[in-house]
């Protein structure tokens, strides 16, 4: 047996509305459901983020029938894009929205990368996939 998809991605903040304005405003994910002080949970295309309160989800809970779990400092995502226009598309678009761009990196192969920070200080990439050997995604994100 082998896995094939990542379901979900989790990261954990304290300011759970902030990362939510941030994540559907500036990348444009869809809300799917939200417990506040608890939990915001984003669609991204077949993939899920899902986004905990860190304090809150480390405490057991009766009501909520899934194993305690959290994490503490700054995490990292990374989002798809084709190709060099589309790292473009994503570097104005951040600028747009007033993001600033940590880092701009090409990797050897030629693929490139651009980071940012959300609220919560977790490491945002945008990348192409030959980073890792992988075609482009069917669907860019800057669609």
């Amino acid at each position: 047996m082998r896995a094939t998809a990542i379901l979900e991605t989790v990261l954990y903040a304290a300011d759970l509305d902030a990362m939510e304005r941030f994540y559907t405003g500036v990348f444009g994910l869809e809300r799917v459901q939200k417990v506040p002080g608890r939990l915001v949970f984003l669609r991204c295309g077949a993939q899920m983020l899902l986004i905990f309160d860190p304090e809150v989800s480390a405490r057991p809970d009766p009501r909520i029938q899934i194993p305690r779990h959290g994490a503490t400092g700054a995490g990292h995502l990374c989002f798809a894009a084709a190709d060099e226009a589309a790292i473009e598309a994503w570097r104005a678009h951040l600028a747009g929205h007033g993001v600033a761009i940590e880092l701009d990196h090409r990797w050897p192969g030629g693929a490139r990368s651009i980071y940012c920070r959300d609220p919560a200080g977790t490491s945002v990439e945008v990348g192409m996939p030959a980073m890792w050997g992988l075609a482009p995604p069917p669907e860019d994100i800057t669609s």
